[in-house]
C-alpha cells in the first residue's frame, strides 16, 4: 500500500507561527503557555505542540520539567514557546510572566534543548502585537490566522478549529439533558439482568459496519443495550482493535453521539473510545477533552486512568496504543494511579509544518510592526 503523503506548510516568519497556534491545537488558546517542538531530518519541522494553562509562579519549574519529557521524547533539540495571556506591554518594561520563560531557558538548556524564540501576545487575532521576550524591538503584528495556507489546508482535512477548548467540550454535552437522565434507569435495570455476550457484541458489530457504510443512526430503542453492551468489557475491548479505530471520524462520531445520549457513569465507555481514536488520529485536544468527560463521569474508570496517564506522560499515539494493547491483553496488570498534572495538549494534526529557519534568532516577518 502506497503511504499517505501529508500536507506540508512553509511558515515564513514570526507572526505566522503565532497565528498558526490555534491550528496546530485544534482551538485558540488564552491565558496559555505554548510550545512548539522542532523535530524531523530537517530539525525545522514542528512535530509537537504542547499547552498548558500558566501557573502560579511558585509551579513555574514543576511546569516545566513536565513539559521537557515530551520534548526530549520527541527528539528535539529545539524549541518555540509562546505565552499568551492578557496585559499590556510599556518598553523597557519586561513582558509579563519573564520569569516563566527564563525557567524553560534553564531547565531546557540542562538538556540540550535550545528555546529558540519566546514571544509574548495578548490574544492570537489579527492585528494584535506580538513582542519578543529577549529584544522588544523585534515585534510585529499578528497576520489573519483564518487566511493562512494552514488553515485552508485545515479547513480541505475536514479540521475543526474551536473559539476556545470549552468550546469543545460543549460539543459532548446533550441537546436534552433530561433524556440520558431518563435512560439511566432502564439501563441500570437492564444491567441487573443476565446479558448474552454474543448479542452485545453483534450490536456493536452492525454499529461499526453501519458506520463504514455511511448508514449509521442512533435510534432511541437502542440506545439503552448499546450502554449494556459497552459495559462488557470484552466487547467494548474489541472496538480498541486498529480496524475500528482506522475508521477514523466517521467512528467518532458515532462514540461522540453516544456521549451525548448517555447518562453518568455509562458515558464514560464511548468517551475513552473516543478519545482513544482521536488520539491516534492526532486529534490531541479532542482526546484530553474526551478523557476528562471519561473521568468526571466515572473516577475510577481504569481505561480512562491509563488514557490520561498515557497522555499527560507525553506519549505518543502509537505508544499510547501499544500500551491500550498491552493492558487490556493482560487484564492482571493494574493500570497505575493517575496523578493529575497540569492540562496538556498534543499535535499538531495529520500536517507536515516547518518554520523557515527556528534557530535563527529573528527570522524574517511577513507582518507590518505596529506603529509608532
Amino acid at each position: 500500500m502506497q503511504a499517505k503523503q501529508r500536507a506540508r506548510i512553509n511558515l515564513q516568519g514570526n507572526g505566522d507561527l503565532i497565528a498558526a497556534v490555534p491550528y496546530l491545537l485544534g482551538f485558540k488558546p488564552s491565558e496559555s503557555v505554548v510550545v512548539c517542538v522542532y523535530a524531523g531530518a530537517s530539525r525545522t519541522q514542528i512535530t509537537l505542540c504542547l499547552r498548558a494553562d500558566i501557573p502560579p509562579p511558585e509551579l513555574y519549574h514543576s511546569l516545566v520539567e513536565q513539559l521537557k519529557l515530551p520534548v526530549l521524547r520527541a527528539n528535539s533539540c529545539g524549541v518555540s514557546v509562546i505565552v499568551v495571556c492578557d496585559g499590556s506591554v510599556s518598553p523597557p518594561d519586561p513582558l509579563p510572566h519573564r520569569k516563566l520563560v527564563d525557567t524553560f531557558a534553564q531547565v531546557f538548556s540542562e538538556s540540550a534543548v535550545a528555546v529558540h524564540h519566546a514571544y509574548w501576545v495578548s490574544e492570537i487575532e489579527e492585528g494584535a502585537t506580538w513582542w519578543c521576550y529577549p529584544d522588544l524591538e523585534c515585534n510585529g503584528s499578528v497576520p489573519d490566522p483564518t487566511a493562512s495556507e494552514l488553515a485552508a489546508t485545515a479547513a480541505c482535512m475536514g479540521s475543526v478549529t474551536y473559539a476556545s477548548k470549552a468550546d469543545i467540550r460543549t460539543t459532548l454535552e446533550p441537546v436534552d439533558s433530561a433524556s440520558p437522565a431518563a435512560r439511566a434507569e432502564q439501563i441500570k435495570a437492564a444491567l441487573a439482568q443476565e446479558q448474552d455476550e454474543a448479542v452485545a457484541q453483534q450490536l456493536l458489530d452492525d454499529l461499526v459496519q453501519r458506520v463504514r457504510d455511511g448508514k449509521w443512526a442512533l435510534e432511541e430503542d437502542r440506545l439503552v443495550d448499546l450502554a449494556v453492551a459497552l459495559k462488557n468489557v470484552r466487547v467494548r475491548d474489541g472496538c480498541l482493535h486498529p480496524e475500528v479505530t482506522s475508521i477514523g471520524r466517521p467512528i467518532e462520531e458515532a462514540w461522540a453521539e453516544l456521549v451525548r445520549a448517555l447518562p453518568d457513569p455509562y458515558r464514560a465507555e464511548p468517551a475513552c473510545l473516543l478519545a482513544l481514536t482521536a488520539f491516534l488520529r492526532g486529534d490531541g485536544v479532542m482526546a484530553g477533552v474526551a478523557v476528562d468527560l471519561a473521568i468526571e463521569s466515572d473516577p475510577d474508570h481504569s481505561f480512562a486512568k491509563l488514557l490520561r496517564t498515557s497522555m499527560d506522560y507525553g506519549l505518543p499515539p502509537d505508544s499510547v496504543a501499544a500500551a491500550v494493547a498491552q493492558a487490556f491483553t493482560d487484564p492482571a496488570e493494574p493500570a497505575k494511579t493517575h496523578v493529575p498534572r497540569p492540562p496538556i495538549t498534543d499535535g499538531p494534526r495529520s500536517l507536515e509544518i516547518h518554520a523557515s529557519d527556528p534557530s535563527n534568532p529573528h527570522p524574517p516577518d511577513n507582518a507590518q510592526p505596529p506603529n509608532e
